[in-house]
């Protein structure tokens, strides 16, 4: 049975790029916004309404969910129904084999499967920073602050759709410490991990 494996990631971590080097090493099927796709061709809504909500439980939304027409059946536009749509596209592309998916509560929504193996990763703030920094091409004040919006945005998320708290090393199975590794040690560890869990 080939794993399934969720990663959980504080922003600037690494936690997509070792997702990715991840599902290559394993030779596992990689799914991070690309699920976003799937759920919207499953669904037959445009791709922007996802991507409206993609990890985040805005104010917005929940505006819209008290609306009377949102617990309609043909309701197909409010939150916890893209949430369903999205959710629905995770497990049908687990049901394909082994894959690897980063965010967007997939271990919450995979809890009953029992290969899978649920990751966090993390890094020291810093570090976080200077690589935020970095990949959206903006100074460090900048980058501190995308974080902090960002970071308080998917544990609203995630804490609304699942009965955890993101971000609770409890609640994985590992929690890494991306700092003063490369992506490859860190992809290292954790096979070693994955494989051990595995064998029992």
């Amino acid at each position: 049975m080939k794993p399934l494996i969720t990663i959980g990631r504080q922003v600037g971590s690494g936690g997509r790029l070792i997702g990715r080097r991840l599902a290559e090493r394993l030779g596992l099927e990689f799914y991070d916004r690309e699920i976003l796709a799937l759920a919207a061709k499953e669904s037959g809504i445009k791709d922007e309404f996802f991507e409206r909500t993609d990890e985040r439980q805005s104010s917005f939304w929940r505006a819209l969910d008290s609306l009377p027409f949102a617990s309609t059946a043909s309701n197909c536009l409010s939150a916890e129904s893209l949430f369903k749509f999205q959710s629905d596209a995770i497990r049908a592309a687990a049901a394909e084999g082994g894959a690897v998916f980063v965010g967007r509560c997939s271990d919450y929504i995979l809890r009953d499967l029992p290969q899978r193996t649920d990751i966090f990763v993390t890094a020291a703030l810093p570090d976080r920073i200077a690589r935020a920094a970095q990949y959206f091409g903006t100074t460090e004040d900048e980058a501190a602050k995308r974080i902090a919006d960002m970071e308080r945005r998917r544990a609203d998320y995630y804490n609304f759709y699942t009965d955890k708290r993101w971000g609770e090393a409890a609640g994985y199975h590992i929690c890494l410490n991306s700092t003063g590794l490369s992506i490859d040690q860190c992809v290292d560890i954790l096979m070693a991990y994955i494989e051990r869990r595995a064998n029992g």
